[in-house]
This record gives structure tokens, C-alpha cells and sequence, in this order.
């Protein structure tokens, strides 16, 4: 399927949502969103679907599907399902979905719509301009393709919902704010990211503060990069400020008969007007700084869309995606040292 990201090389959750901003962004674009979710796919997939329809070697795909797999020192048969953590089982999930995207459009066609299908993995979204099609005919139409294959979908987090409310998708909020679409980190994913992060500090009340430091600051990275190409600038300030009050009240349990600028000068440093978290370790006889990541000048970059036909198996797009992957090491190279630098 042209729009399906997950598990596929050169493809990325970043893709997806570019889609999916393509899709929704304009004024005369579909109003109406399927967010669909398929109830334990890896796990319920049909062996017997796989066995009539996949075209590979049938005695090397029974064993791969009879592999079974090892949890706690304890081996379990795999009766259905694809084996859980094996390298083949992303590969069977979309070889199973695979079609669905061009069933819901034509379908779709024949009512006198458009609709349009953007799948990650086992999430996928689909967009039309009618409610009464997606409920009435699309979404039958999914649970009919699922049910061939062994699968359902989730009544709990399928939903029919219109942009100007908003929907959740790969930790992203799609919503139209008057009309205009803006992209952000979802509320439920930032507050669980901040959860996780204080946990983490109250964890560790005792460890020197640059040992704090370099447990928090990958945290800050691989999350900032995750979002770095949506409307995130709010959000990244947010989250810096609120990791700010849960370090002064981790520094503040350390010393509490300390005064405050006591604990101020211990713990952070003034930098261009703003106080950051910061720790010295000595390294070879010398004394070196450890500065907390900080998040809220992470700069927004806008993600290039990979062509939704761009497979690497088409000698056509080879040249294309050649010169995609070379521009975003280059991309990388910069990134990587100013983003060190923050």
C-alpha cells in the first residue's frame, strides 16, 4: 500500500503525519476521520490466511509460524498469531493488510467520495468528506477485510471523529483550530513523558548531579527529535518548564536547611538570561560541566515527505532515494552538534 509507514525502509513515523497534514489541511479537504486500531494484530493473525495467500516457501513459513517463542524461561506454542519478536512477524502483518488501502478507495469512489487511507504498523487512519460513507460502508468494509484474515478491529479505539475535534495518532493531535491544522505533541503523550521523567528524578534522589544529568538528557533528545517537525515550540517550553520545578524541588530535598540562592548557585547556571540545571565531574584532573538538555530551544524543522510510490524495490525510484538518504545525513551532521550544543 503506497500509504502504509510502519516497517518499511526509508519510511517513518515523520511520513505518516506529513500525510496525513496533506490529507486534512485544506480548506476543502475531508472533514471526517475513521481512527481505526486492529485488537492484537501479531497475535491473531490467521495461519491459515498466511499459508493460502502469502507466496513464499510453505514449508519455511509453517515453521517460522509453529516457532513458538520463550518468555520467563518458559516456551509457548504459536497456535495462531505471528511468533512475538520475530524478525518475520512485521513483514507478515503488512503482507496480510496489504490491498486494504485501495479496497477502502475504490469503495469509497462507488458512494461518490474520496476517502484516503494512512496506515503505521497496525494504527491507521482513514479521511472523507462524508461521515454516513466512512460508517456506513468503510468501516464495515475494514472489519469484512480483517475478519478474512483472522483479525477485528478495536470497538474501544475505533472512532468516527471530525477534525475540529481533533484525533490522537502516532502520539500526534491532528486537530483544524478555525479552520487551520496544527499538528502538536498529543496532551496524553506529554503528560506521560513528564510523569515518566519525574519518577525518574524521584528515583535517583541521591546520585550525584551530573549521573542525573546523563540519565535525563537522552530522554530530552529522543523525544524532542520525535516531534520536532510539528507545531511543538509550546509544548518543548512546557516541558522544560515544568522539569525545571521538579529539579529545584530535587535539589531543595538535598539541602533543606539551604537558602534558595544557595541552591541556586549550587545547581544552576544563568545562561543568556535562563537558569540551567548544570553539574561539574572532575575527568583526568580536569573539571568538566554537564549541562541539562534544554529542550525548549530545540528548533522546529519542517519533514520532506518520502513519495508515497518510493519503494526501494523499483529500480526507478533508486536515484531518489539515494539523494533522500544523502541529504538527511547531511541534515544529521549539522543537527546533531547544535542540538549537543543546547
Amino acid at each position: 500500500d503506497p500509504n502504509s509507514y510502519g516497517f518499511r525502509p526509508n519510511r517513518s513515523t515523520a511520513d505518516a503525519v506529513a500525510q496525513c497534514f496533506k490529507c486534512l489541511a485544506l480548506k476543502k479537504s475531508a472533514q471526517w476521520v475513521l481512527e481505526g486500531d486492529i485488537k492484537a494484530c501479531f497475535d491473531k493473525i490467521g495461519h491459515q490466511w498466511l499459508m493460502d495467500n502469502i507466496a513464499v516457501d510453505k514449508r519455511m513459513l509453517e515453521q517460522w509460524l509453529k516457532s513458538g517463542f520463550i518468555d520467563k524461561g518458559l516456551f509457548y506454542h504459536t497456535d495462531e498469531g505471528t511468533p512475538q519478536g520475530g524478525v518475520i512477524s512485521p513483514t507478515l502483518m503488512l503482507m496480510t493488510l496489504a490491498g486494504l488501502e485501495q479496497r477502502i478507495k475504490s469503495t469509497a469512489l462507488k458512494k461518490g467520495a474520496r476517502a484516503n487511507f494512512i496506515g503505521y504498523a497496525d494504527d491507521f487512519v482513514v479521511t472523507c468528506a462524508s461521515k454516513e460513507v466512512l460508517e456506513n460502508d468503510i468501516k464495515p468494509l475494514i472489519a469484512d477485510f480483517l475478519a478474512e484474515r483472522g483479525l477485528t478491529l478495536s470497538e474501544e479505539k475505533t472512532h468516527i471523529t471530525h477534525i475540529s475535534r481533533g484525533f490522537d495518532f502516532l502520539g500526534f493531535n491532528h486537530r483544524k483550530y478555525k479552520g487551520k491544522l496544527l499538528i502538536k505533541p498529543s496532551k496524553s503523550n506529554t503528560l506521560l513523558f513528564l510523569s515518566n521523567l519525574r519518577e525518574l528524578i524521584k528515583k535517583h534522589a541521591t546520585i550525584p548531579v551530573n549521573d542525573l544529568i546523563k540519565l535525563i538528557n537522552p530522554k530530552l533528545r529522543g523525544w524532542s527529535n520525535y516531534y520536532r517537525h510539528c507545531v511543538a515550540k509550546q509544548v518543548f517550553g512546557y516541558v522544560g518548564h515544568k522539569l525545571f520545578h521538579t529539579l529545584w524541588h530535587w535539589a531543595k530535598r538535598r539541602h533543606p536547611t539551604k537558602s534558595r540562592t544557595w541552591i541556586a548557585l549550587k545547581y544552576f547556571i544563568n545562561r543568556q538570561g535562563q537558569w540551567q540545571f548544570h553539574g561539574w565531574q572532575k575527568i583526568m584532573d580536569m573539571d568538566c560541566q554537564f549541562n541539562l538538555f534544554q529542550i525548549a530551544k530545540v528548533p522546529i524543522e519542517r519533514h520532506v515527505k518520502i513519495r508515497s510510490a518510493a519503494t526501494p524495490f523499483d529500480p526507478q525510484y533508486q536515484e531518489y532515494l539515494a539523494k533522500r538518504k544523502s541529504k538527511r545525513q547531511c541534515r544529521n551532521s549539522w543537527h546533531e552538534p547544535a542540538l549537543a550544543a543546547l
